[in-house]
């Protein structure tokens, strides 16, 4: 039967060939799977994928796939079954990839409906959105579910409050701290543990937008194909007395105004002089509703432009037409996309004079990418220095605003040291790119009024120029301090794993110790040349933090070095490594107040590449000279 189905599909998708079609997919075995869900390239939304195995629904995400439970589609949601306990242990399965971890550029989010519990814990998780006391509903859940009977003699398990702070997108795990988890959907944890409900967690999926198009023959009689305005995407919007319904993939009617339309038919055949004070009271309120529109957007602009013009003393951005940059950009191509991230992409342009520039777009109806485009704007220009990425001006008569950039010849740090077609960096050039870092950083922490913490320090942000000079880029995560004399902003925890300062990530403060954490980890990279995160070392060496401590530990600190490095260095230059990995190691103290401030760290990289090049010279004299 299923072969038969599949076949069918692919006979309508011949025959719609030259229009977007919405296919469900097959069930699978006895459960319906609703659009815009994909269980094969050939139905749903690709960018909703799950997988039918056997007649079991799965949801994927890295390398861990989770069974689902049941699909709402009226809500748009899907509940899966969170990761087993690992035999005899108090371990969920998933510890390795840090919990449950979804795609950030994907559609699926978790709700928060879900009330998590945390077990096997060595340390306390929170002040206020944990609960690790005796009374906790993870005290119940243990004592009431037999196969987490083990975690019984593990030392506490703490609650998840519901309504406090939570990462939408993931339940973190680290075996530092908690090392499973169970979660339970819109439970009373009042009530007696027989009548909660089986655990699960509750994902919910954004609507898919309107099927793309590059022409009419792309849409069906129900919809126009029309510029979406959101940087050249043309969709096929649906036409009067229609409306998307995004559940069927398709422009349905829109039954309210059919139903105005015959109220407005009626009142015309009763009182014609009725119809036509109607058609002036809605031309009056049609043309006041656009006026406003039309101010709301330029005030939109104006502050947007009062955000350019607020320098601090810094030098003034340029203003850019949109018209100027789509012709920069050739109407965005894909020929010329630098990169995607989770804020949106990043184009190559050349403006009229001949300058080559990088144009930043954030996602379209995305607040929170839209908000760190714009914070970017305001502290880019109230800072001036060598090592940081230069603002060259904006965009702001869209709806999301356009940035744009000086263009960095040499790509980042991260294609250098883990790209397939990677060029070794010498240790000079390590040192210096580590150096400009430093440097940059310092900048921000110590010369910038008031000063400015980057949160978001890792290679893929350090840019290279056509000298191989380090600038630090993206500043969307970055904050300033109200005050100068402020020691820290108390904010939610965000930046990027296995960078991320574990202080700031437990109590909330961030300080410009966090930034010298990351940038610790950041020399390690440049040092082994090895990842932050990487799930092909052991479980226990996934953290490249955590690994080189180990190491250093057993006393093995050069074996950890890159071996491009190590091939022909002197016993001075190994030194130098060493050297430079201890620096690393301050860094990532536990403590923060036991790590280096940036100026430090600067100075102390400067008098490393001072001994290595006063012996290089030395060595160029030689002892006769």
């Amino acid at each position: 039967m299923f072969p038969i189905r599949m076949v069918m599909i692919v006979v309508v998708l011949m025959v719609n060939a030259a229009c977007v079609v919405a296919i469900r997919c097959p069930d699978c075995g006895k459960t319906p799977v609703p659009y815009p869900l994909s269980t094969t390239p050939l139905c749903g939304h690709q960018s909703y994928k799950i997988r039918c195995d056997m007649g079991v629904l799965k949801f994927v995400t890295g390398s861990y796939t989770y069974p689902i439970i049941s699909i709402s589609q009226k809500n748009q949601r899907l509940v899966i079954g969170p990761s087993d306990l690992l035999p005899n242990t108090c371990v969920t399965s998933d510890l390795g990839n840090e919990g449950l971890q979804l795609n950030t550029s994907l559609p699926f989010t978790i709700t928060q409906s879900n009330t998590v519990l945390f077990f096997n814990c060595t340390e306390p998780t929170g002040k206020l959105a944990y609960d690790c006391s005796p009374a906790s509903a993870c005290n119940t859940c243990q004592n009431g579910l037999p196969k987490m009977s083990i975690c019984r003699k593990t030392p506490r398990c703490c609650t998840f409050r519901k309504g406090s702070y939570t990462n939408l997108y993931s339940i973190q795990l680290n075996i530092d701290r908690c090392r499973a988890y169970s979660s339970f959907v819109n439970v009373n944890t009042s009530l007696p543990f027989t009548k909660w409900p089986n655990p699960g967690v509750e994902l919910m999926w954004a609507p898919p937008p309107e099927p793309p198009c590059s022409s009419q023959g792309h849409c069906d009689s129900t919809s126009t194909c029309r510029d979406a305005h959101d940087g050249g995407t043309r969709r096929c919007f649906c036409n009067r007395k229609f409306r998307w319904d995004a559940n069927a993939g398709q422009c349905t009617k829109d039954l309210k105004k059919v139903k105005a339309k015959r109220k407005v038919l009626g009142a015309t055949a009763v009182c014609i002089g009725g119809t036509i004070s109607v058609a002036v009271v809605f031309a009056i309120t049609m043309f006041i509703r656009r006026q406003r529109i039309k101010a709301a957007r330029k005030r939109l602009a104006c502050e947007r432009q009062k955000i350019l013009r607020s320098s601090g003393g810094g030098k003034s951005s340029k203003i850019f037409a949109s018209k100027e940059i789509k012709k920069a950009t050739n109407n965005f191509s894909s020929a010329g996309l630098l990169g995607v991230g989770g804020f949106g992409q990043v184009y190559k342009g050349v403006l009229d004079d001949g300058t080559t520039v990088a144009v930043k777009c954030p996602k379209l109806g995305n607040t929170q990418s839209i908000d760190q485009v714009l914070n970017e704007v305001r502290i880019l220009c109230q800072v001036n220095h060598k090592n940081l990425v230069q603002l060259l001006g904006c965009c702001v008569e869209l709806e999301q605003p356009f940035l744009v950039y000086e263009y960095i010849q040499n790509g980042s740090l991260y294609d250098h040291l883990h790209g397939k077609n990677k060029r070794p960096l010498t240790w000079s050039q390590r040192l210096a790119i580590a150096r400009d870092t430093a440097e940059g950083l310092s900048y921000l922490h110590f010369s910038a009024s008031p000063p400015i913490y980057h949160r978001d320090i890792k290679s893929s942000n350090i840019l290279l120029d056509s000298r191989m000079r380090a600038k630090v880029a993206d500043f969307g995560l970055s904050r300033e301090l109200a005050q100068a004399d402020v020691t820290h902003v108390t904010t939610c925890a965000q930046g990027t794993l296995g960078y991320m300062d574990p202080d700031y990530y437990w109590n909330y403060q961030l300080t410009d110790k966090s930034d010298v954490y990351s940038f610790g980890v950041l020399l390690l990279e440049i040092l082994t040349c090895q990842r932050a995160i990487d799930f092909c070392r052991p479980t226990d060496d996934v953290n490249l933090a955590a690994y080189i401590k180990r190491i250093v530990s057993e006393e093995k600190m050069v074996e950890a070095i890159d071996p491009s490095l190590k091939q022909d260095a002197t016993p001075l230059e190994i030194d130098a490594m060493k050297a430079f990995g201890f620096l690393a190691m301050s860094c990532l103290e536990e403590k923060r107040e036991n790590r280096p401030c940036m100026k430090e760290a600067s100075e102390e990289i400067e008098y490393i590449m001072g001994i290595v090049a006063t012996r290089l010279e030395l060595d160029d004299n030689g002892p006769d000279n």
